[in-house]
């Protein structure tokens, strides 16, 4: 108990560690190329409720959405957002299966001690053909460099997860989602002075064009799949429906 107490006090922690991040002069271009890429997914997803799990930069990611209602779940209770909220875990959430049309995942995945779980959980509150939206730090980039010295206790963002966009696809194809697009974004080396981060936004372009699968982060849109079950009827069953209609049955089987 006091090992899972200790993970969670951690994990806490490196929540607000990014959400201090975001603050930052790298932070907040990264914020601002984030929003960028989502600008051109979400107002192409329609529905009636729409749940961002977890908020980590200050500000909600939904103003480009169209759907109307809105909700954005916390682990803890941020008193200087300026929308409202509802606080639980994203991997244990109190809602409704079936009732979600949108999820949108800004490095849950990173955060969360059970990632998994929190896709099985966007799983079984989506409504059939939902989507789910994920932004994820990307292993294979620059900063995926950085992050392999700040594994334990690092700094933030390298010291979390860092989960890789292959595993992310295996985890929702085994949960039946269709993947519709991957993209990695922001090749900008991890560094804070903002003149020479200003000046290195070229590299974004160059990056886009020669090495795409580097990005920084990644944004995962995978569509939840509608499952479709024809029965198997057992042998006795076509045995009786053959004696009472035979032909029907022997005209199946030539």
């Amino acid at each position: 108990m006091s090992n899972q107490i200790e993970k969670y006090a951690h994990s806490l922690t490196a929540r607000r560690d990014l959400q201090a991040w975001y603050k930052t002069p790298l932070g907040q271009a990264l914020l601002k190329a984030e929003n960028k890429e989502l600008e051109s997914v979400l107002p192409e997803l329609f529905g009636y409720h729409l749940l961002q799990l977890g908020e980590h930069n200050g500000s909600s990611y939904l103003e480009s959405s169209p759907i109307r209602h809105q909700v954005v779940s916390e682990s803890y209770d941020n008193h200087d957002q300026g929308y409202s909220s509802i606080v639980m875990n994203a991997h244990n959430l109190g809602i409704s299966s079936d009732s979600i049309d949108t999820v949108v995942l800004p490095h849950t995945l990173d955060l969360d001690l059970y990632p998994h779980q929190v896709l099985r959980e966007a799983d079984r509150v989506l409504v059939p053909e939902g989507r789910a939206v994920i932004l994820n730090f990307n292993p294979w980039s620059t900063w995926g460099v950085r992050h392999i010295p700040n594994i334990w206790h690092g700094e933030c963002p390298y010291s979390l997860r860092f989960l890789s966009p292959m595993r992310i696809k295996d985890w929702l194809v085994l949960l039946g989602f269709e993947i519709e697009s991957v993209k990695t974004f922001f090749y900008r080396l991890p560094i804070s002075n903002p003149t020479l981060l200003n000046k290195l936004a070229f590299v974004d372009k160059i990056g886009e064009k020669f090495w795409p699968a580097f990005g920084c982060v990644y944004l995962i849109v995978a569509k939840k799949q509608v499952s479709t079950l024809t029965p198997v009827r057992p042998r006795w069953f076509l045995r009786r429906r053959s004696r009472v209609l035979p032909g029907f049955i022997e005209t199946r089987n030539e």
